[in-house]
């Protein structure tokens, strides 16, 4: 950090620090040396107490209750000789490793002011017990212990190498962790996380793992591990941060708001809404074979006026919206035109969609009953959508 103080000065290009890299401990619920054996035996630190009890965080706080049930008032009988399940082995686990990573996270904020975060090994489907993964990572369950013991720490951020990648993302957004992805997939399930995690939670940041490997890129060929192409302009990835590059001023804007919303779509028959203003805008999937997470859809609204943007990968997304109040006002499409966002200002340089393009339901009154008006988008390959209701 001294030396970053001295190098990255000017543009300030270091914005985050990563302190450590998937902490935690594997092939035991908790560290049985010596002195970690005489730390356990200690009772539970009053400042993880006194944390647990202001937020009112019942479901650490039954892990360290002590056997026959003795209260959390009474910390003299909450003994680390009564931690008598591996949940409390990783709680334990998670205190003293977020209490060291605090005070490396104060010594290197001490000598260059730049955030710092911790990624996490997430548990995988076949693991049983921590140990089966790194014990005391800051995993979902014991987050909290991390916020209690490392208030230096800026942001606790998961490693994603799963395909449920919705379900991760919504378990680290919370109001005291924005959503940070420093590892996770650069492929077409790759693209659509990116897009789902910034415009779904309000991320600040997706980091594909590997991307100097063409084999981690590409949208393979149905039923080969052929990739479509390793041109790098090809490649989902590509495409997709080209989007987002372009609409940054509005989504960042539009995050701030609470006016984005997105959906992700992990097979063909998933359906998935998200509100964005008064509206809800559904996206259903419509590529064959199944790509899992291979399709995302991103809406925002701005609110000075009747204008929404959505954006979808190419020929993977059908969308509608319909208004979230009960009155009989009909949400439909008016004017649909292709183009590109310009240093954050639509440029229209495609083409108007209208006619049967813009058609999803042809039962008109089966519409209307869902106050729609059975027009929709099913995504070209000619870029973002930009469309006025």
């Amino acid at each position: 950090m001294r030396h970053l103080k001295e190098a990255d000065t000017g543009r300030r290009t270091v914005l985050m620090i990563q302190l450590q890299n998937e902490v935690g401990l594997i092939g035991d619920s908790r560290d049985r040396s010596a002195p970690a054996e005489a730390a356990f035996a200690k009772p539970v630190p009053p400042e993880l107490m006194d944390y647990l009890q202001k937020n009112k965080l019942a479901h650490v706080a039954r892990s360290t209750q002590a056997v026959g049930g003795r209260g959390l008032e009474d910390r003299r009988h909450v003994a680390g000789s009564l931690w008598q399940s591996t949940a409390t082995d990783e709680i334990f686990m998670a205190w003293n490793y977020a209490r060291y990573m605090d005070h490396m996270a104060k010594a290197g904020k001490a000598e260059y002011a730049a955030a710092g975060f911790t990624n996490t090994w997430l548990v995988q489907p076949q693991d049983q017990a921590p140990g089966d993964y790194p014990s005391g990572c800051p995993e979902p369950l014991v987050i909290d212990v991390w916020k209690a013991g490392a208030p230096s720490i800026d942001i606790n951020a998961p490693d994603v190498h799963l395909r449920n990648f919705n379900d991760w993302s919504e378990r680290f957004h919370r109001p005291n962790n924005p959503l940070f992805v420093p590892e996770s997939y650069g492929d077409l399930g790759g693209a659509a996380n990116a897009f789902y995690g910034i415009g779904q939670h309000a991320g600040i940041g997706y980091s594909p793992f590997g991307v100097n490997s063409p084999e981690r890129w590409g949208e393979m060929r149905p039923g080969t591990n052929t990739p479509v192409s390793n041109a790098i302009e090809d490649i989902p990835l590509a495409k997709a941060y080209a989007v987002l590059a372009q609409m940054t001023p509005l989504i960042t804007d539009a995050q701030a708001k609470g006016t984005i919303g997105a959906a992700w779509l992990h097979h063909p028959a998933t359906q998935e809404g998200h509100r964005a203003g008064g509206f809800c805008c559904e996206h259903r999937h419509t590529a064959q074979p199944p790509e899992p997470g291979a399709g995302a859809g991103l809406c925002h609204r701005r609110v000075s006026g009747p204008q929404r943007v959505l954006y979808s990968r190419p020929r993977c997304c059908r969308s509608c919206s319909r208004p979230t109040r009960r009155d009989p006002e009909i949400a439909g499409l008016g004017p649909v035109e292709t183009g590109k966002f310009v240093n954050g200002k639509w440029n229209f340089r495609g083409r108007r969609i209208n006619g049967d393009d813009v058609v999803l339901e042809y039962d008109q009154a089966a519409a209307a009953a869902k106050n729609q008006s059975g027009s929709g988008l099913i995504f070209g390959g000619d870029g973002p959508y930009h469309s006025a209701r």
